[in-house]
């Protein structure tokens, strides 16, 4: 601020140093500047992460609410456990008891979705009804966006679960099963595949949480940070799940019992 002050004055009283006044100019200019250097912020390099688009056709409107329910938060935890988590947690059988419990869910999943359309065409074969393909009136075609091999597995359990629901709509539609069974059926397929997609994020937030609580511990060994209890957590989940499933069965009509169902719409 002096010499500031001083060539302020010298200015204005001594216009004949102009020699002195271009000089302390440039002082006055290269300060500002090198002001100006330390107050820029820092700009942060973005990860470029990999992506591949699926186009998917979607035919029914309960595998429709469950891809715009759910697929995009379950797609952004299957990412978290893929990419993030494992460079939080070192330990190789931590991460084999998360994936683990991810893996099961969908391979649960995908096998009662399968068995189930198994079952209606088996029944139906025996009855001597023929099950055709259906129109349907808004079919959605979707981009996917799938940041990880994961995120697919789940795409698929909504393709699963949109040709179940069309099976079950071609019974209904040949009078194999009445309007409550149809409608039963829908919301309970429904709910547990979008109960699938919560539990993944559910396991997601446990393992970060547990990673988190490791690194604040001092010389924690990984037994104190329990991430084998998603696990023993599990369990009884998947216990409500495979019981609201087999109030669903019970909506469709036994071997035993289809034959008198149908000769009854007739």
């Amino acid at each position: 601020m002096y010499f500031e002050d001083l060539y302020g004055c010298l200015k204005h009283d001594c216009p004949w140093q102009y020699p002195f006044n271009s000089q302390m100019e440039r002082y006055i200019e290269e300060k500002k500047a090198a002001k100006g250097a330390i107050r820029t912020p820092k700009k942060y390099l973005e990860f470029s992460n990999p992506f591949v688009i699926r186009d998917t056709t979607i035919y029914t409107t309960p595998a429709q609410l469950v891809y715009e329910t759910a697929f995009d938060d379950c797609a952004v935890s299957m990412r978290n456990l893929s990419a993030v988590l494992p460079t939080l947690v070192k330990n190789a059988s931590e991460m084999m008891a998360i994936n683990g419990a991810v893996d099961h869910l969908i391979n649960n999943a995908l096998t009662n979705l399968r068995n189930e359309g198994a079952r209606i065409k088996k029944i139906a074969e025996d009855n001597g009804i023929e099950i055709g393909r259906l129109n349907y009136t808004n079919t959605k075609q979707v981009e996917a966006k799938l940041t990880c091999n994961k995120a697919g597995q789940y795409l698929q359990i909504i393709s699963e679960l949109d040709g179940l629901l069309c099976l079950v709509h071609s019974a209904w539609f040949a009078g194999f099963i009445d309007d409550d069974a149809k409608a039963s059926l829908e919301r309970q397929w429904r709910r547990k595949m979008i109960g699938v997609a919560a539990e993944i994020k559910n396991i997601t937030n446990r393992a970060f949480r547990a990673a988190g609580k490791l690194a604040e511990t001092d010389g924690a060994s990984p037994s104190e940070v329990d991430n084998t209890s998603l696990l023993n957590e599990e369990e009884p989940i998947a216990k409500q799940k495979t019981a609201k499933a087999t109030k669903a069965a019970k909506a469709l009509p036994a071997e035993d019992e289809a034959l008198t169902v149908t000769e009854s719409v007739s």
